[in-house]
């Protein structure tokens, strides 16, 4: 039995409504109603039933929920007693993008704090992203994905029970050394991109696409997989035939590093969006980052 149902039906009894119960909980109506007919489906009886007053619970699906508020009420109590004591923490697991990773760096430097604090930072892809935070290894994710890619990672945060908000988006542009043959234009097109040899993460594979789906999107010809963030950039700093796609970087990143960005019509849009597990409340330190965020 899934505890995360539980949470579901809680907020499914304290606001009457299916629609409203899935907005509070960042998910869609029709994944909410699923995991619901899963729960009674396992319970063997109907929990909720359908009224002129909107959806209330049934006499059974009554004492269910009292059991069901104790539990989740444990559960909360538990991870509450875990994390006591004197230090904060915050968590946080986020993409390999320099323009994200400046960000956070920025917003733990810009912190004034009592008392002591730890900060866990992971760059990894977006599927292990998703992972880690269903896992509870860390309390918050950014995952980034292209708006083609959405209904895939929506997906797959309604299965593992994660909520989700929006954060950002924008362009990728392209990553090259200042010296490259096409660093002195200003915009480019993916086919003048087609004779160099593109870096990119071997792990960011969206796992649905077919390989000739994606390469519609990317030249498969010349590339160099990589697994690192600083691997990619000695790549690109080293190979003056290189590039790569990212967000825009801050100028402060591009300063003294030989590296420039240059836009590039239809190279893609990419989203950002904030994960967590379901009915989590965010913090004062997860406020904070939103606002750093925001403002960059």
């Amino acid at each position: 039995m899934n505890t995360r149902h539980f949470v579901y039906a809680i907020e499914v009894e304290r606001t009457g409504s299916i629609t409203q119960a899935a907005d509070n909980l960042f998910m869609s109506q029709p994944t909410l109603s699923k995991a619901i007919k899963d729960l009674e489906e396992t319970l063997g009886f109907a929990v909720f039933q359908r009224t002129p007053r909107g959806v209330v619970p049934t006499r059974k699906g009554e004492a269910f929920l009292v059991h069901a508020r104790k539990i989740v009420g444990q559960i909360e109590k538990m991870e509450r007693a875990l994390h006591a004591g004197d230090t904060q923490t915050f968590s946080i697991a986020i993409p390999r993008a320099g323009d994200l990773a400046t960000a956070v760096s920025g917003f733990i430097s810009s912190l004034e704090l009592d008392g002591d604090v730890e900060f866990d930072v992971l760059e990894t892809s977006s599927i292990r992203v998703i992972d880690a935070v269903a896992d509870r290894r860390f309390v918050l994710g950014i995952l980034r994905c292209r708006p083609e890619d959405e209904d895939y990672f929506l997906r797959s945060l309604a299965e593992k029970g994660l909520q989700h908000q929006p954060l950002q988006e924008g362009e990728y542009a392209a990553l090259l050394r200042a010296d490259h043959p096409l660093a002195n234009r200003s915009a480019l097109a993916p086919a003048d991109l087609a004779p160099y040899m593109e870096a990119a993460f071997g792990d960011d594979e969206v796992p649905y696409i077919r390989v000739s789906e994606a390469e519609s999107t990317f030249q498969r010809g010349r590339r160099a997989l990589v697994y690192a963030r600083a691997t990619l950039l000695d790549l690109l700093r080293t190979n003056p035939q290189a590039y790569a796609w990212t967000a825009p970087l801050p100028p402060e990143m591009l300063a003294g590093s030989g590296l420039v960005q240059r836009r590039c019509d239809g190279g893609g849009r990419f989203q950002d969006l904030l994960i967590s597990r379901s009915g989590y409340r965010l913090s004062r330190l997860d406020q904070a980052l939103l606002s750093q965020l925001s403002s960059t």
